[in-house]
């Protein structure tokens, strides 16, 4: 008889158009192929998704759905919350039907594990304790992330992110944006940060992408709690192929949608691209909210591609990639995507937390401006060292963070 486990997520894992899909995707292959459990799920999807699944993969055998919550409910959802100190994002998600929804699959699927999604999903976890074994994956500190957010935040940048397609326009411009939206982030960051370290106690496990982020959290238990299951990257997804380099090009990857993205590119656009010798061409590729494609375009050298299907083909036929990070936690993505593919990646501390590449060999790592301006300047002259670097990143790219490396790390929780 097959083991089985349940992973309650916040969203369906396919498309892979975000670095939270690809990890909840190849975490479920892993575990099913390398670990050899019978992979349910039960997604809560975000608000752009269908309640259907089709495209599911081979390696899950069941998808059931959540109803949908109204915003009747989350609206009182949000005001006990405030009383209670409990962090206002898990109230968006909780309902008495998708409670009982949620023990209906249980009983039927009879998972010896169940995973629960990130922190907004945590309080489902207190129907089945003790009954049976809850691992919580957090993905990363939201505690460590807002904090950093607090600092960088722009006035005019919305904290919803990709979750303010879901609200109305009125409710995202008056609680979003602004000092209430500030306020607002600002008070979730400190019921955040009590509340990671409570249902992390509740759990059986608790999983982040970040080894730092895990040892920090385990000496606020007081116990080894957590452990790292590092972000992976398909290597033969983003190997190099024949596609050509365009002289004097390079890009970003980020859905600006999310606030972390807008502040990048904010930042890449007022500090760095006035002192980068002309011409060039900077390349953004990701989904482009109107406002932000007003604000941006017509900035010499910046183009927006929008959503792009298959990020691997266009990215090399860049030189390099320029991905500074304002504020943000655990791995990112983008960054492992952009080595995986040869490509030298021009970052900070924030956007090299987590990977420990080599600086100057595999990866370029500058907190100032005027050095991270330097590099790019230095590198568009240069195709050659750009080659060099490019692959000394995707060797230690495949050495440390191929997905075949990340599954090992499940065995440091009894899977």
């Amino acid at each position: 008889m097959s083991k089985r486990l349940l992973f309650v997520t916040s969203r369906l894992p396919w498309p892979k158009n975000s670095g939270r899909k690809v990890s909840l995707y190849h975490y479920c292959r892993g575990l099913c192929e390398q670990y050899g459990y019978e992979i349910a799920l039960f997604v809560f999807p975000e608000w752009d998704q269908p309640r259907d699944a089709a495209d599911k993969p081979a390696f899950i055998s069941e998808v059931r759905f959540s109803t949908p919550i109204s915003r009747a409910r989350k609206a009182v959802n949000l005001a006990s919350s405030a009383l209670s100190g409990k962090p206002l994002q898990a109230a968006l998600y909780q309902s008495p039907e998708n409670r009982r929804l949620l023990e209906k699959h249980v009983a039927d699927f009879k998972p010896d594990v169940i995973l629960f999604d990130m922190i907004r999903l945590a309080p489902y976890m207190h129907d089945f304790k003790g009954k049976v074994r809850c691992i919580l994956d957090l993905d990363d500190l939201l505690s460590v992330r807002y904090a950093r957010q607090l600092s960088a935040l722009d006035k005019g940048t919305s904290i919803a992110g990709h979750y303010a397609g879901g609200m109305s326009p009125t409710a995202e411009r008056l609680f979003c944006r602004g000092r209430i939206g500030r306020m607002i982030l600002k008070s979730e960051q400190k019921r955040l940060a009590r509340w990671e370290v409570r249902y992390a106690k509740d759990a059986d496990g608790v999983i982040l992408v970040s080894e730092a982020e895990a040892t920090a959290l385990n000496q606020r238990l007081g116990a080894p709690r957590a452990v790292a299951v590092p972000m992976g990257v398909d290597m033969a997804a983003f190997a190099p192929c024949d596609t050509k380099k365009r002289a004097r090009t390079f890009g970003f990857v980020g859905n600006l949608h999310v606030a972390a993205n807008v502040s990048s590119l904010q930042y890449i656009t007022e500090h760095i691209l006035p002192s980068l010798a002309a011409p060039f061409c900077f390349e953004v590729a990701g989904p482009v909210p109107d406002e932000v494609r007003a604000r941006l375009e017509g900035i010499t050298g910046l183009s927006f591609l929008g959503e792009v299907k298959d990020l691997a083909p266009v990215m090399h036929t860049w030189q390099f990639s320029l991905c500074p990070i304002p504020f943000g936690s655990g791995i990112k993505t983008k960054i492992l995507e952009a080595m995986a593919a040869e490509l030298p990646v021009i970052t900070n501390t924030v956007g090299s937390e987590g990977i420990n590449a080599p600086h100057g060999k595999s990866i370029f790592v500058h907190d100032d401006p005027t050095a991270l301006a330097n590099t790019a300047n230095e590198l568009l002259d240069n195709p050659e060292r750009c080659r060099e670097i490019g692959k000394n990143a995707a060797a230690f790219v495949g050495e440390s963070f191929a997905w075949e490396h990340t599954f090992h790390a499940f065995q440091n929780l009894d899977l």
